[in-house]
């Protein structure tokens, strides 16, 4: 996948690709890799809390209709539950 090619998300990231490659670029792209987990966890828990939030105002089939889930899941996202392989977990939100 090509630069161009990024997740909407995600398409402003493609400036760290742009241009000729440098050291600098070498060490920015790493740094924005080694972060995927802390990125992932801070998305997990905003969606968390705005899904919560949505919950008093909508259903859970609107709700996972929007999100392209089962209504399970929207129960499970509010209550912390990860969809990782595995045992169960309750993920946590940073306080």
């Amino acid at each position: 996948m090509d630069h161009d090619q990024l997740p909407e998300p995600y398409a402003y990231l493609a400036r760290l690709a742009d241009g000729e490659p440098t050291l600098s670029q070498a060490e920015a792209l790493t740094r924005a890799l080694e972060n995927v987990p802390a990125l992932q966890r801070w998305l997990k828990t905003e969606r968390g809390r705005v899904v919560t939030e949505l919950r008093h105002t909508h259903s859970r089939d609107e709700i996972a209709q929007r999100i392209n889930c089962k209504p399970q899941r929207v129960s499970d996202i509010i209550q912390g539950h990860s969809r990782q392989p595995g045992p169960r977990r309750t993920v946590q939100p940073d306080s």
